[in-house]
């Protein structure tokens, strides 16, 4: 299903790595501040933002399998 979902973003030299669905964007900020404590800032960059993603429900909690584009 494609639909609209807020994702907290890692980026790594300006590309994409990784992405992983939120619930909301509050959900999404403190997951991030949690993040930012043990990586090392200076070489990633964590985002939160609402993007269309192409999603599925597996055991119960949804899942981004593809992220096509931010708002």
């Amino acid at each position: 299903m494609t639909e609209v979902v807020v994702a907290l973003l890692m980026f790594l030299n300006g590309n994409m790595i990784e992405y992983t669905y939120k619930d909301s964007m509050s959900k999404c900020l403190k997951s991030k501040r949690i993040s930012m404590r043990e990586i090392n800032p200076d070489s990633v960059v964590m985002a939160c933002k609402k993007v269309t993603a192409k999603t599925e429900i597996y055991q119960g909690r949804k899942k981004i399998l593809k992220v096509l584009g931010g708002k």
